[in-house]
């Protein structure tokens, strides 16, 4: 039996993530960017071997996520490859328990519910025909209205715009509208003068996005994000692999949605669960009462943090926390165990990303590949083609972003005095892998993988 209860349990089988091969970028016609990319993915999966003979080590069973030998299944209609690699497995995947979590045919709705509905509304108000844009947002409402009504993005904006509006007057509300018996509108009649839409926060004066947002994270397996980029009905699955050895090995699994272990902290009974992105304060009362009906095996928390739990803290075994910063919340939830506060001066990231001060004006503090600076071609080609891919690299601190083997063994990406003192004194060996390009990828060890067995038993902590 195949089940993940805390991150410190012996490592049985992981997941370990796939880039595209150096081939898949020859139609990029700019040396100064394709030999870039390429010599990214060729240092990218000797990183990824290294890694993988490490976990062989220690009799780790590993699976790769999958990537298509046909480069022409990710291009977009402009040519260019427009579909992240499967680099990060955890940020997709989860064993919660003896249940595997991985992308299915949901697109699920964006975490910041309330930004998403006043956007979408400004736009069909904007827009008579409306754009691709509001078209996909016209889809997760009414996917979330109607899961079992499989219809096109343009036939979702005509139906949410005939619900919304007076018949062919598209600029009054229909009023003590009802979507599954909450009401959503209260009498709002409301015309937009002189035929400029209303601006996001005077339209909220008239609706109550209460009963829309209750219903949304009533309906998704999971509010921690969206599985747009791996959907498992396009023609190529980029977790085919995972599913057949979880399928063969008899482990259940969820498609429907994901769980997004990197914004998830497993310590026995107890999940913590990251609210940064887009659950609010005002929030978290919902967003725990589903996870408690998901998890009822476990004690749910919603914390605040800095982005993903694990690029904010790691909890490394029992008493022992490497933490970027110390939340109030461990004196509550780790009362008695000990936090290693990395202040800027511990942080090898920041010593590192002293070099990246020069490109962070070019590119919007992003990402970070280290000689390349001052390249003006391959900073245009990211911004414009995979602006996808990159995420903001300044919010992530590798330093905590560890593989725990078991209790006494860890990888890590370097050395950091602060955190090998503290292996030292709980008995842990640290061996080191370098993943190089994390400033580009987002992605440190613990990203880059995704534990699908653990030996072990559920353990309570915690009183």
């Amino acid at each position: 039996m195949f089940t993940v209860h805390q991150h410190w349990d012996p490592l049985e089988v992981c997941a370990v993530g796939r880039s595209y091969p150096p081939e898949f970028y020859n139609r990029i016609k700019n040396p100064k960017v394709r030999n870039v990319m390429e010599r990214i993915a060729i240092e990218t999966e000797e990183d990824y071997q290294k890694l993988i003979n490490k976990l062989e080590e220690f009799n780790v069973t590993v699976i790769r996520t999958d990537v298509s030998e046909d480069p022409e299944v990710y291009v977009n209609d402009k040519g260019v490859l427009s579909v992240p690699p499967p680099m990060t497995p955890r940020d997709y995947t989860a064993m919660v328990g003896n249940t595997f979590y991985m992308p299915g045919d949901n697109y699920g709705i964006n975490f910041d519910v309330e930004s998403i509905i006043a956007n979408l509304f400004e736009k069909i108000y904007k827009y008579k025909m409306g754009t691709s844009t509001t078209y996909d947002f016209c889809k997760q409402i009414e996917d979330c209205i109607e899961p079992a009504n499989k219809v096109s993005p343009k036939e979702s904006f005509l139906r949410l715009k005939s619900r919304m509006f007076l018949g062919e007057d598209q600029h009054t509300f229909k009023s003590n509208y009802y979507i599954n018996s909450p009401q959503l509108y209260i009498n709002v009649p409301q015309r937009i003068k002189n035929g400029k839409p209303l601006h996001v926060k005077e339209l909220q004066k008239f609706l109550d996005f209460n009963p829309l947002i209750d219903n949304i994270i009533a309906s998704q397996t999971c509010t921690i994000g969206s599985n747009f980029k791996f959907p498992n009905h396009k023609k190529f699955y980029s977790f085919t692999s995972i599913k057949k050895f979880l399928e063969k090995n008899h482990v259940p699994i969820v498609y429907d949605t994901y769980v997004n272990t990197a914004s998830m902290t497993r310590v026995g009974k107890d999940l913590f669960f990251s609210t940064i992105n887009g659950i609010n304060e005002m929030r978290k009362s919902e967003f725990c009462s589903k996870w408690e009906k998901l998890f009822p095996e476990h004690n749910v928390h919603a914390v605040t943090v800095m982005g993903h739990t694990d690029g904010s803290f790691c909890p490394v075994q029992p008493g022992l926390i490497i933490s970027r910063t110390i939340p109030e919340f461990y004196k509550d939830s780790f009362p008695d165990w000990e936090v290693v506060e990395l202040d800027e001066d511990a942080l090898s990231a920041f010593r590192e990303l002293k070099k990246f001060k020069r490109l962070k004006n070019k590119n919007k503090g992003k990402w970070w590949i280290a000689g390349e600076e001052d390249n003006d071609d391959l900073i245009d080609y990211i911004e414009t083609w995979l602006s996808d891919w990159v995420t903001y690299v300044e919010e992530s601190v590798f330093d905590v972003n560890m593989l725990i083997i078991d209790k006494k063994n860890i990888i890590c990406n370097g050395y950091n005095k602060k955190i090998y003192d503290a292996f030292e004194r709980y008995g842990i060996t640290p061996h080191v892998v370098n993943f190089r390009h994390r400033f580009f990828w987002d992605g440190g060890l613990h990203c880059i993988t995704s534990d699908i067995s653990r030996e072990g038993d559920q353990e309570s902590y915690f009183s």
